[in-house]
């Protein structure tokens, strides 16, 4: 009889093992998992880019930041004072004053921007990556994560429609079985028409909610 050994899935997943080393059992199992494992791999990336960027933040609100931009760009391509560049598709660049635009992080309504913008992106990004796989097997977080993603792409508040309450119905919505959580939350019809971020949920709670997520999507066997 043909073992399934689990860690060397996962392995082959994270492609520090050859798929060429796996059985016949554990090459149907790879394939069956791969696409909620790079689902999975996408979302820690979100949640794990959140604290880099919550982490960089800090660091540039630091006075001493001026200092370091000083010496790494001070006369960077002629350039009289610190100068940071955004490319585009032609390859030509904007420049910008890299002082100036460090002291907007002094601002608690820039920095708040900020944060929500990051985590509204990876709400949208890992949302549309489970729509095209039809939320797998809706599991209540999934679902949780469908509706907050809704939410904020019509105007950052729940948009419970008739079809999104029947969707409810029948998929649950909530974080009450979750591996990472501080506090449950779940979807009901009251909540339609109220505000998604940070309301309903703050910045740790969304965290929370993607660490989980990434837990049962990278999941290889029963445990």
């Amino acid at each position: 009889m043909i073992s399934v050994d689990c860690l060397k899935v996962e392995r082959a997943l994270l492609s520090s093992l050859s798929v060429d080393e796996l059985n016949s059992k554990e090459r149907d199992l790879y394939k069956e998992k791969k696409p909620s494992f790079e689902i999975g791999r996408l979302v820690h990336r979100m949640a794990q880019g959140y604290y880099s960027h919550t982490a960089a933040v800090e660091v540039a609100r630091d006075p001493r930041s001026k200092a370091l931009a000083s010496t790494i760009l001070q006369g960077v391509d002629g350039q009289p004072v610190p100068v940071g560049y955004v490319v585009r598709n032609n390859k030509t660049q904007h420049t910008y004053d890299f002082n100036y635009y460090l002291d907007y992080l002094n601002n608690p309504t820039m920095v708040d921007d900020l944060a929500r913008s990051w985590l509204v992106g990876s709400l949208l990004t890992i949302g549309d990556a489970l729509s095209k796989l039809r939320y797998l097997d809706h599991a209540p977080e999934l679902e949780l994560l469908y509706h907050l993603r809704n939410g904020i792409a019509h105007g950052n508040k729940f948009n419970l429609t008739k079809d999104g309450l029947a969707r409810l119905k029948k998929y649950p919505a909530h974080n009450k079985k979750a591996r990472v959580k501080s506090a449950e939350f779940e979807i009901v019809e009251n909540l339609k028409g109220k505000p998604v971020l940070f309301d309903f949920m703050g910045p740790g709670d969304i965290l929370d909610l993607l660490q989980s997520i990434e837990v049962h999507l990278t999941w290889i066997c029963p445990r």
